[in-house]
This record gives structure tokens, sequence and C-alpha cells, in this order.
């Protein structure tokens, strides 16, 4: 019986390794699935009792890394097209599940010091661990192995170290029986430092997604912003159709007081009259709206602070790519231009913004002088003044997102950004 219990027990563990290796990886669990693995066990188990035939028990668990482990490992990357990286570490993953087994197998023998009783409670509970991460842990494990290779080797690290340690400690020596202390608190060595590493990381990662998350917000933020600036200049162009409309009221009324003789009155009309013209001056620079708005809002913003934008402009109605996204890229690139200019001298204080279409491509070109040029970093202008260099990433983000590209240099005393969408 105690033999009958031992072969059911090493097929049990067997199995659990290959199909929990390979539904780890992300293979579906159907029946096609089943049927391929089912067929790669009856091979490698026969390929181990020809080992076993041939040697004794202890050579072939020995050698079962090479009967077993290292096939597999072949086997799901080369049929299923999985890294070989990740194959490697779903199988060392699944030898690391098979120790619950072992250990509640042990506990068992050290109670009832009955053999058949270790065997039967392993076999139980590789059943039981089987189905608990198949259908719960599997799911969510593909994901993980189809990390990056730095984190395949930090997830990995441990595993290996076990695996590593269980061979050389209990298969291929005593040295974990033995009572010595280093040995056995090794494997408690080893948590610790895996467990400060893995610290480390999920930091990292975890500062990284908070930044990520703080930059869509602004984003965000940037769009809605631009967003309600060319509301405004739209209400703008409403307020211009109703003053043209209601002009020739204005005219009766004028009319009307200078006939009374109410100068005054009159000219006090004219500069209120004006001074919603003024509030509503939108520059037709090309048949796009939303570019038009964009120019206007910072042409006048130049203009107060004693700044000249100097345009050219030749593009059509339709954009080949998203208005607001490459409204976001204009309305960053002046902004940077802008505050650039505020420490010129007055007559450095200009700007020159081109857009134009060839083959179905936008390009911008935006120049200004600089008093102070940027510092470099992989080609990208960089600032160490807090809450500057946000407009910078804004275009590479949306450039990016418009699967566009983008050129920061230095001509002469300017600075020239050249965007291609």
């Amino acid at each position: 019986m105690i033999q009958i219990l031992s072969a059911i027990h090493h097929m049990t563990t067997m199995m659990f390794g290959i199909f929990i290796s390979a539904f780890m990886l992300g293979v579906r669990q159907n029946r096609k699935n089943v049927l391929v693995l089912s067929g790669f066990f009856c091979c490698d188990g026969l390929l181990f009792l020809i080992i076993l035939g041939l040697s004794d028990h202890t050579i072939a668990n020995q050698l079962y890394p090479l009967i077993v482990h290292l096939p597999l490992i072949v086997f799901l990357t080369l049929y299923y097209r999985y890294p070989i990286l990740s194959s490697w570490l779903s199988t060392l993953s699944a030898y690391l599940f098979c120790q619950v087994s072992n250990w509640v197998g042990l506990l068992v023998l050290t109670i009832t010091d009955e053999e058949w009783c270790y065997y039967t409670a392993r076999i139980i509970t590789t059943i039981i661990t089987f189905i608990l991460l198949s259908c719960l842990v599997c799911r969510t494990t593909s994901a993980v192995f189809a990390k990056d290779r730095r984190s395949l080797y930090i997830f990995g690290f441990l595993p290996l170290v076990y695996y590593v340690f269980d061979y050389i400690s209990t298969k291929f020596s005593s040295l974990l029986y033995s009572g010595n202390k280093a040995v056995v608190e090794f494997m408690g060595f080893i948590f610790c430092i895996s467990y400060v590493v893995f610290l480390l990381v999920y930091f990292r990662e975890y500062e990284k997604k908070q930044e990520i998350s703080q930059y869509n917000a602004l984003m965000e933020m940037q769009l809605s912003s631009l967003q309600n600036e060319i509301e405004q200049v739209h209400l703008s162009e409403k307020t211009l159709s109703i003053l043209r409309h209601d002009m020739r009221h204005h005219l009766n009324i004028l009319l009307t007081q200078l006939q009374n003789g109410n100068t005054d009155q009159a000219m006090d009309y004219i500069r209120r009259i004006n001074d919603a013209y003024n509030e509503t001056i939108i520059t037709a620079y090309c048949k796009n709206d939303m570019v038009n708005s964009v120019i206007s809002i910072y042409q006048t913003r130049f203009s107060l602070k004693s700044m000249q934008l100097i345009c050219d402009i030749s593009i059509g109605e339709h954009l080949p790519c998203s208005e607001i996204a490459f409204c976001a890229i204009l309305s960053n690139a002046l902004e940077n231009a802008m505050h650039a200019l505020e420490k010129n001298d007055p007559a450095k204080k200009w700007a020159t913004l081109s857009l134009s279409c060839r083959d179905k491509n936008l390009l911008l070109r935006l120049e200004n002088p600089t008093s102070e040029p940027p510092r470099f970093v992989d080609g990208i202008p960089v600032s160490d003044k807090n809450d500057h260099g946000i407009g910078v990433k804004s275009i590479i983000y949306y450039v990016n997102q418009l699967n566009g590209q983008y050129h920061f240099s230095l001509s002469g005393n300017s600075f020239v950004l050249r965007i291609i969408i």
C-alpha cells in the first residue's frame, strides 16, 4: 500500500508542477491544453521511470532537474512561445509551491509516525493546492511573468535561491538535517534580503505610478483650461456678431446725441463700443477656428507684455490630428516662448511661429531669442527650478500621443522648436 501511495504521490507532484507552471504563465485551462500537458507528463514520466530503472532512487531524484524541470522549461518556451526567462521563473515558482504539501506531509508524519499517512497527506494537500492556485492565483500571475527582464530577475531571486538551497542541502547532501545553525538559518537570511529588495522595488514603482497619475491630472487640467479659453473666444465671436447686428442702432443713438449737442456723451458711447470690440478681436490666421483662437489668445498676451509674435500660418481647415491635442502643444510652446522672452532686452522680445502642411504632415516651427540658453539632457531642455519644465513635458507627452516627432535645439542665440505630426 505504501508503494502504491508513493507512486501516486510522485505522479500528482509531477503533474502539479507541469500544469501549474503552464497555467501561471497564462496557458488557457481548456481541453486542448490539458491534453497537450498530459501528453508531456506521460513522456516525461516515462523518461523518469527509465532513469529510475537504470539507477537507484537517490540518483533519479538528483537528476530530476535535468529529467523534468529543464525539458518543461524548453517545452513551455518552444511550444507555447513564452520567453525562456518567464518559463524558468514559472517552473521555479511551481517547485516552491510543492513545499506546501511537503511540510504538511512531514507534520502528519511527525504526529502519526505512519508512512502511509505521510503520503496520503501529501497527495490530498497537492490536489487542494492545485485547485486553489489554478482557480485563484494563476489568473493574475500571467501579468507578472510578462514583465520586463529586470522585474523577472527580482521576482525569480527567492524561488531560485530556495531551489538551489533545497537541492544542495537535501537532495545532494543532508546538510539541512545536520543541525548546523548556519544552514538552518540560511533561508531566514535570504527571506530578509528578498524582503528588503522587494520593498525598494515596490517603493520605486509606487513613486512612478504616483508621478504618472499626477502628470495625467496636470494634462487634464491643461486641456480643460485650453478648452475654457477657446470657449471664451467663441463667446467673443458671438458677442461680435451681436455688435455687428446692432451697429445700425448704435449709429442712430450716436446721431441723436450729436444732433442734441451731447458731444461728450457721444464720445463716451464710442469709447464703450470700441472697448467691446477690442474684447472680441480674433485674427483669421488660417481656416481652422481653434488654431486661430489659440494664436489670438497668445497674440494678445504677447502684446500686453510688449512682445511681438510674428506668425506665418498656412494650414487648412482640417488638421491631420486631434485639434485639442495640437492646440495643447501650440499653447504650451507659445507659453514657454513668452516666459523665455520676459528676461530679454526689449529689442529681443520677439518670437516667430510657422505652421504649414506638407504631404499630410503638420509642421510647426517656433523660434525665440534667449538670454539664458537652457541645459539639454538627451536632446531635451531641462530646468532645475521648481514648477519649470512642465510645458516641455506636456509638449513631449502630446507629440508622442499623436505619433509625431519633436526636436529642441539652439541656433545662435535663439531657441528653436520643431515638431512634425
